[in-house]
């Protein structure tokens, strides 16, 4: 418990004095026409975050074998976030970085994906020569989709935090020691960023945001973890139940890239058109739609945590959230109809 607690004081002591270099500094995120906050919001919870991390990590990992592969990486994921947040990288640029910190990471931190479990109930996919290129692409997606997800107060860092419970938990039980330790000082460093980020009584709303190199760091730092949790002999953790952790970043985005493409457009190509927009235009407000989002992601965490200590099969999960993502993918498609509709019914009522 020590160590969260590490990772927690060290996010609240260094967030004031970041937020202070932020205004003095213009690492600020302005309003804009996607961005509907009010007023200049210091960028740097993911620099704070980041200290913390690291700064716990050097003391209660420093003697791992996989300590300085993972610092390495991870300080380029958040360099790059850093300099895309004050001058905005092309996705050319951004990919290739963070393709070679994931190459660090395959290389040097000790998560590699070998094997996707028994996937179509016909024995264990294995990836032989693929491994590593896979395994890039997969921790670049996870980094990306978290990143999208950061559109409302609290909400990245909810969903991060709630990953983190569930991977935790599966570290714990895979006996995966160094890194249940990391998920713990990650954990720490949630808890105390959201002090500053989330709506309370007496905040009204965030007095710092993430940016990219928090988003980016803790999709990473999270794609580490599972390949660490599912890649293991003892009991490892089914990547298909690992899936159920990640829903609704992975379903969100994987889900507006798609509709993009089908309307021309590149599926990198910005816009209001997440599952946050989507459920604030319904007439939500955003601590309604943040707590919506939160929840539906533990009940999903768990689906996939109680089918793993169950033994439900990995096809029967992989299934499964292919089913619910294609259930979501026509809801959001359709979003704009259904909302039309029950606005006409309620205004006739």
């Amino acid at each position: 418990m020590i160590v969260l607690v590490c990772g927690l004081l060290l996010t609240l002591l260094v967030t004031p004095a970041l937020i202070w270099a932020a205004h003095n500094f213009g690492l600020l995120d302005h309003p804009n026409e996607r961005k509907h906050h009010q007023g200049a919001i210091p960028l740097v919870g993911g620099l704070a975050m980041f200290f913390a991390i690291a700064v716990s990590a050097s003391w209660f990992l420093a003697d791992s074998d996989i300590f300085w592969g993972l610092f390495a990486s991870v300080s380029i994921i958040v360099v790059v976030g850093f300099l895309d947040d004050r001058s905005s990288l092309s996705v050319r640029r951004r990919f290739l970085a963070q393709g070679i910190a994931a190459l660090i990471m395959v290389l040097f931190a000790g998560a590699r994906l070998t094997s996707l479990g028994d996937l179509f109930g016909f024995g264990p996919v294995a990836l032989g020569v693929m491994a590593v290129p896979f395994t890039v692409f997969a921790v670049v997606g996870m980094a990306n989709a978290l990143n999208l997800s950061d559109g409302m107060d609290g909400l990245a860092g909810g969903l991060a935090l709630i990953a983190t419970a569930f991977v935790a938990t599966a570290a714990h039980f895979t006996g995966r020691e160094v890194t249940f330790i990391a998920l713990l000082i990650l954990a720490g460093a949630l808890m105390g960023f959201l002090c500053f980020n989330i709506r309370l009584p007496w905040q009204h709303r965030a007095k710092v945001f993430m940016g990219d190199s928090g988003s980016l760091m803790l999709g990473f730092l999270l794609a580490w973890a599972v390949i660490r949790v599912t890649q293991t002999e003892r009991n490892g953790l089914p990547p298909a139940a690992a899936l159920w952790f990640f829903a609704i970043p992975l379903w969100d985005t994987v889900s507006l890239m798609l509709r993009r493409m089908i309307e021309g457009k590149s599926p990198f190509h910005p816009g209001r058109d997440h599952l946050h927009h989507i459920l604030s235009r319904a007439g939500y407000t955003d601590s309604q739609v943040v707590n919506f989002i939160l929840l539906a992601a533990v009940a999903f965490g768990l689906v996939g945590l109680v089918g793993w200590r169950w033994d439900v099969p990995d096809a029967v999960l992989l299934y499964g959230f292919l089913a619910l993502f294609a259930l979501y993918f026509a809801g959001v498609r359709h979003a704009w109809k259904l909302m039309r509709l029950i606005k006409f019914l309620y205004r006739h009522n």
